[in-house]
């Protein structure tokens, strides 16, 4: 997989923290944005996504439940959840929920880049294996 054909949705009601993580992963993938849950399911149900960057706290349907739609529906699909909350059940509860991994607010920008290319190199190698044991 090339990252000119990498889809990343990003999923946050905060429009500065949106327009940024926009800006820096799009700059190497094909990114769109969400502002809620029920937004990002609408695209998740007529695209594919390789990688989901959801927010936890998103308004009516939390990240933690896009999560485990995610997982239970598209599981060649990584999720990264991202929260204000910096604790350890916060990264426990995302865990538990199917990500991949957690960032917390405010993330460091290189942060959020190795987390997002160590999330894509899994999602590759989990396809690679799929296929191989599909046939």
């Amino acid at each position: 997989m090339t990252e000119g054909e990498t889809s990343i949705l990003i999923v946050e009601d905060d429009l500065p923290i949106r327009a940024l993580l926009m800006a820096l992963l799009g700059e190497r993938f094909d990114c769109q944005a969400a502002e809620t849950a029920e937004a990002a399911t609408r695209l998740l149900n007529s695209q594919f996504f390789h990688l989901v960057l959801a927010d936890i706290g998103l308004p009516r349907t939390s990240g933690l439940d896009l999560c485990r739609t995610i997982a239970a529906h598209s599981r060649s699909t990584v999720v990264v959840l991202i929260s204000g909350k910096t604790d350890l059940e916060a990264a426990a509860e995302a865990r538990e929920a199917g990500a991949f991994d957690f960032l917390s607010k405010p993330f460091d920008l290189d942060e959020v880049i190795a987390t997002v290319d160590r999330a894509l190199a899994y999602q590759a190698e989990q396809s690679r294996s799929n296929r191989a044991t599909n046939g």
